[in-house]
């Protein structure tokens, strides 16, 4: 059995996607899919089967229609991507389980939710993906993403939602699941697979030592990008830069010993 996890990176996700793509060339298939934010979002692709879509919409970004996107109601909107989403069908037959995680805010506390996808109706599935990259923002009344862009700070981010948190303004939402946990591993704890993939979207990732009680190293395979990617990247939805990173993605994945 092979265990793909996919962590959370915004734009830098086309990096995971271009492996994919590569591995799927190759003739890879995976038996549990783990994904957060758009780790989750490339994950459905590779639960419908639909690899070559999957390549289309990372080297075809719409940055036009991404930075003319209003956003409202203290949340980075993710419409443009869950419309892609929405017209997928099929499914891949070799996999068995896909995870994804976010975070429910209750009076004034989050909650992590860990839910497989292959175990819910489509809406719900695609509920959960939207949850798990919906990222908070304050955007007032509304914002355009061109303005958010021009201005992201992801500590920035990290320190007003929870200020924000505290005074109640997310109480009732759902979120972005990498805002506690960008890396969800805990389901290869329970469902062991013989090889684990991990592609992480920064330089310096290293497998933790949770994992690690579970997995020898060797069983552990850590594709991480070779280009300096920073917290900056992640709403950088831009054409020539997704295109970028997904050929680099694509040309490691050729390397790749299973």
């Amino acid at each position: 059995m092979l265990g793909l996890c996919l962590p959370g990176g915004g734009a830098k996700g086309a990096f995971q996607a271009g492996v994919i793509y590569g591995l799927y060339k190759r003739g890879v298939r995976f038996d549990i899919v783990c994904g957060t934010s758009i780790g989750a979002i490339n994950s459905y692709f590779v639960y419908r089967g639909c690899i070559e879509k999957l390549k289309e919409t990372w080297e075809n970004v719409d940055e036009e229609s991404f930075k003319n996107t209003i956003c409202t109601e203290n949340v980075i909107e993710n419409s443009n991507l869950m419309n892609i989403l929405r017209n997928l069908t099929g499914k891949d037959e070799a996999i068995k389980s896909v995870y994804v995680n976010y975070i429910d805010v209750i009076d004034k506390n989050i909650r992590e939710v860990i839910v497989d996808i292959t175990k819910l109706d489509c809406e719900k599935a695609l509920d959960s993906i939207k949850y798990s990259s919906l990222l908070p923002y304050r955007t007032g009344k509304s914002k355009v993403m061109n303005d958010i862009v021009r201005e992201f700070d992801f500590k920035r981010l990290s320190e007003e939602f929870k200020y924000d948190l505290q005074n109640g303004i997310y109480d009732g939402f759902s979120l972005d699941g990498g805002l506690i946990n960008n890396t969800l591993l805990s389901p290869f704890i329970d469902n062991k697979v013989e090889k684990l993939i991990i592609i992480p979207l920064r330089n310096n990732y290293e497998a933790s030592e949770h994992i690690l009680d579970s997995y020898n190293k060797e069983d552990i395979i850590i594709i991480s990008p070779e280009s300096n990617l920073e917290p900056r990247d992640t709403l950088r939805f831009e054409k020539e830069f997704c295109i970028n990173l997904f050929h680099e993605g694509y040309k490691l994945s050729e390397n790749i010993k299973l």
